[in-house]
């Protein structure tokens, strides 16, 4: 087999839960602790890996998931830079919301579940699982059961492994990195959802379309951050020249130049394009402020 490629890389991850919707529904019952039986049904909403998955940073590949009374937005995020409680709080407030039409009962709003599987460390406390919910700051009863927020981080999974914690074995089976690791987690667990999810990233591993989409994804990521970290290094410099020769501010005080200018208005027509959303939505996607995008094309039309 060629190089392995593990279930916590983001193409491999959907496809698997995509796939197969009854490891899908195991896995959450697991990690967040719901009830969840083999007569609930799992609809997931987004099930194609994007045809733009070459265009990088565009193309995010959530799961979109809805049950009788339940969605759940569920994600593997593999890279740091990409994540921020901002961008979490963002999409689960688009999925809380997004059926709802005017003249409907709020009550009528499904509880909404966000879970977020990192292969980083971002909080600062030591348990690999945390949930999050809206309670009153001192007595901590609840205000509504419909938000649930939940982080679950691959680096912090104990080293002792517990074949009977069905959560621990669903994260060691997304972290594991060969073809070892994931055997040991099939040793270790009785669970027939994860001794089939097993067999199916072996699958997708032989998959060589599925591969040439990977391949093409990761190149477009490092095509990205490449073009961004040159546009940033010409926009600072032709920002510090502009600043210096005409004593234009933004040069000097944002180091925006025509470069990183041009690349950033490109980049925001591109997503708008991409996904038909508006331009507030597009700014907050790509972690750009509205004040920015404005001085960037207040340079542009100088």
């Amino acid at each position: 087999m060629e190089d392995f490629i593990s279930a916590s890389h983001d193409v491999v991850f959907k496809a698997l839960f995509v796939d197969h919707k009854d490891c899908l529904r195991d896995f959450l019952r697991a990690v967040i602790d719901l009830p969840l039986t083999e007569q609930d049904d799992v609809d997931v909403l987004n099930p194609e890996l994007y045809p733009d998955v070459a265009k990088g940073k565009s193309s995010r590949l959530d799961i979109h998931v809805t049950m009788p009374d339940k969605k759940f937005n569920v994600e593997m995020q593999s890279r740091a830079k990409d994540f921020s409680s901002d961008r979490v709080l963002f999409y689960w407030s688009k999925m809380f919301t997004e059926d709802i039409e005017s003249g409907s009962e709020y009550q009528s709003l499904d509880q909404a579940f966000s879970v977020n599987v990192l292969g980083f460390s971002y909080l600062t406390c030591e348990e690999y699982h945390s949930s999050y919910s809206i309670r009153e700051n001192t007595r901590y009863d609840q205000f509504s059961d419909k938000l649930s927020i939940h982080i679950l981080e691959l680096t912090k999974l104990p080293k002792e492994i517990d074949g009977s914690d069905d959560k621990q074995m669903w994260l060691r089976l997304i972290k594991a990195e060969d073809e070892e690791a994931l055997e040991m987690v099939r040793t270790n667990t009785q669970n027939p959802m994860i001794h089939k999810a097993i067999d199916a990233i072996y699958e997708l591993n032989a998959d060589k379309a599925l591969r040439e989409q990977i391949r093409q994804r990761d190149k477009a990521l490092r095509d990205y951050e490449n073009d961004m970290s040159v546009a940033r290094s010409e926009g600072k410099a032709e920002g510090i020249g502009i600043g210096r020769a005409e004593g234009i501010g933004i040069g000097r005080a944002e180091g925006i130049g025509i470069g990183e200018a041009k690349n950033l208005i490109e980049n925001v027509k591109v997503l708008m394009t991409n996904t038909q959303k508006p331009l507030a939505e597009v700014l907050t996607m790509l972690g750009i402020t509205r004040e920015k995008y404005d001085q960037s094309l207040a340079l542009l039309n100088q």
